[in-house]
């Protein structure tokens, strides 16, 4: 994703407080999602995740040892093989249950005086809505991992809308994506409807509400894919009707690899962009370009899959379901939004 002013190198944080589970409802009926109701003000701490949720499933220690040397390809989806490339991306999703995402964007346009660190949860959502309800999403990565390690195809979802002549964007976002290879007269021509990927995605098995998602400061991310998702209406107008809509399309297992960095490392924490986390991990792009949807989602799944080995034995990520970095405040009692 484009970056955001402010990123800096691997830091170490004081030691974080552990956190508590996030509730989980049960399979909505009819819908064949799984959905929380509109969070609360304060949640209290569970001793363990509903019998219906969907769990967290790691690599297994073989298929750790192997992903690295492990070739995988970044398959570009343009509209000519959305409908062929999603068929085979459900077919998939029962080997391949944890699905990492990356979006791609035209940079910001609204933002406030007050620093990024400092702002509510809801002053950084007002935030995030202004530029999603008015920007195009350009493009989404999707990888698929589980126990049986990294799936060997990333998808790179390719979408037409934007046109830099009248749509509002970022320069400098716009001229650092072109840079890193994004073209932009290619998804004018052959790129995704956003209505045709809206249907493809409820065709494909992605909402079924038992996967986990996860993305790296996944906030315009998920955000964008509601826009999409809703046909593109405005975002809810409360922070607390994004996450119920957020939990109803992908379920209780939303992980955000930033926020679950801070609970990384002797020291308490690793702080920074995606690059600097993975790097911190010894973890190394296997394929593409940085600020590629595909390339980043990939490396977001292998950072990802890191952290889960070295940091967060018995699954114990799903204690931090649901938090998206920026949108939630933590502390050793509850998540508050």
């Amino acid at each position: 994703m484009p970056m955001f002013p402010g990123d800096v190198g691997p830091v170490m944080l004081a030691p974080p407080p552990p956190l508590p589970f996030f509730p989980i409802a049960a399979v909505q009926s009819g819908l064949g999602f799984m959905h929380m109701s509109a969070p609360p003000e304060i949640v209290t701490a569970r001793s363990k995740l509903n019998s219906d949720a969907p769990s967290f499933s790691p690599r297994s220690p073989a298929a750790s040892a192997a992903a690295a040397a492990d070739e995988v390809e970044v398959r570009d989806v343009w509209a000519a093989n959305l409908e062929e490339e999603m068929r085979s991306i459900g077919a998939l999703l029962p080997t391949y249950p944890v699905v990492s995402m990356d979006t791609e964007f035209p940079g910001t346009v609204h933002d406030v005086a007050t620093p990024r660190h400092l702002r509510t949860p809801r002053e950084s959502y007002a935030v995030v809505k202004r530029n999603v309800d008015e920007l195009h999403l350009l493009q989404l990565g999707l990888a698929l991992s589980g126990p049986a390690g990294r799936c060997p195809v990333a998808w790179q979802f390719n979408f037409a809308g934007f046109d830099a002549r009248r749509d509002p964007h970022s320069g400098s976002s716009v001229a650092m994506l072109a840079a890193h290879g994004v073209d932009f007269a290619a998804l004018r021509r052959h790129g995704i409807d956003h209505g045709d990927f809206a249907r493809a995605f409820g065709r494909s098995k992605l909402a079924c509400g038992r996967l986990t998602w996860a993305a790296f400061s996944g906030s315009y991310d998920f955000a964008y894919l509601v826009k999409v998702l809703t046909g593109g209406r405005p975002l809810p107008s409360t922070l607390e009707g994004f996450m119920a809509k957020v939990s109803k399309i992908f379920g209780p297992a939303v992980l955000d690899v930033k926020h679950l960095a801070k609970f990384c490392g002797g020291g308490g924490g690793i702080r920074g962009g995606l690059e600097h986390v993975a790097a911190a991990l010894g973890v190394h792009r296997a394929a593409g370009r940085a600020h590629n949807a595909g390339s980043d989602s990939l490396l977001t799944s292998d950072v990802l899959h890191a952290m889960v080995d070295r940091f967060f034995p018995n699954y114990g990520v799903l204690n931090h379901a649901g938090a998206i970095d920026g949108l939630v405040k933590c502390s050793n009692l509850y998540y508050k939004y």
